[in-house]
């Protein structure tokens, strides 16, 4: 059975160890170890399995879900319990590549599987780091370059459905955080947010705090979204160039992913290298395009 999955790319930046020292540390953990485990909520984190050569580290991160399994049917409507024992859950598994030169991340979107935030807590916590890991989405070169080089920012338009969970968030601009929070508990399912610079010719919003607003958004939109449920439905920035002229930049739409086919067996060992393989292969065919996104 053939199945497909989006791929993202992320920068990876960190303060203290990098990410290449953590991988090889656990990587050299025994495959059974529970040193490799680390509990969010409900569930656990682990690495699952991984190949390391100079150039990368090729892994696969697992998520248990702890949660009752529930039922099972056959097609006569016979219905019967999923029965696990105390120590066990069902499993969903993210692979993963990432490049030892550009530290770029090439992680396979899965919705039951761990998602980029809770894998940046994953290694942040079994590392013991004082410090985050900040995992940022790459977008399309040229848009997000124009974006980052616009003299005049006028307008962002952000709109998005309000979860529950959300308020729960990390690594969030506090504003946004705060709105997101009162959106809960006002029981609104929705947020509208509209930044608009003032009405003077040359006005513009402040650079700085537009880019870490437009940033916590993207998290959320990596953490939450999927082809069937898009939790933030638009991002939209308005500008002016520097030849004055109107500019509008749709970075939902810019994000930089691509896709994969693989081969889904009931074999994990299998399976596994199937999904493997095609995220290497996602790598290797972007990243001439995703060298040209990092700093000179």
């Amino acid at each position: 059975m053939q199945k497909n999955a989006k791929v993202d790319f992320y920068s990876i930046e960190m303060e203290s160890m990098g990410l290449e020292t953590i991988l090889r540390d656990l990587h050299g953990t025994p495959a059974d170890s529970s040193k490799r485990n680390v509990e969010m909520n409900d569930d656990w984190i682990r690495l699952a399995r991984g190949r390391i050569t100079d150039q990368g580290y090729l892994g696969d991160l697992m998520r248990i879900s702890m949660a009752p399994a529930g039922f099972r049917a056959d097609l006569a409507g016979k219905v019967t319990a999923i029965d696990l024992s105390k120590d066990e859950g069902v499993a969903e598994c993210s692979a993963f590549y990432f490049d030892f030169e550009t530290r770029i991340l090439t992680l396979q979107r899965n919705s039951r599987g761990a998602s980029w935030r809770q894998l940046g807590n994953y290694f942040k916590r079994v590392a013991d780091l004082d410090s985050d890991i900040a995992i940022k989405p790459l977008l399309r070169p040229t848009e997000m370059a124009k974006v980052k080089l616009l003299p005049l920012l006028r307008k962002v338009h952000i709109s998005s459905a309000v979860v529950d969970f959300m308020s729960t968030l990390e690594n969030i601009d506090e504003g946004s955080l705060q709105l997101i929070r009162q959106a809960a508990q006002a029981e609104s399912p929705a947020i509208e947010l509209v930044l608009k610079a003032g009405r003077e010719k040359k006005a513009t919003l402040n650079h700085a705090v537009v880019h870490e607003i437009i940033e916590s958004w993207l998290r959320i939109h990596s953490d939450f979204s999927d082809e069937e449920n898009q939790i933030v439905k638009k991002i939209v920035v308005t500008g002016k160039d520097e030849a004055g002229a109107k500019v509008e930049f749709d970075l939902l739409k810019d994000r930089l992913f691509t896709t994969m086919r693989f081969e889904w067996l009931p074999d994990d060992a299998a399976l596994w290298k199937s999904r493997g393989d095609e995220i290497v292969r996602a790598w290797e065919l972007n990243k001439a395009n995703l060298k040209k996104l990092l700093p000179g």
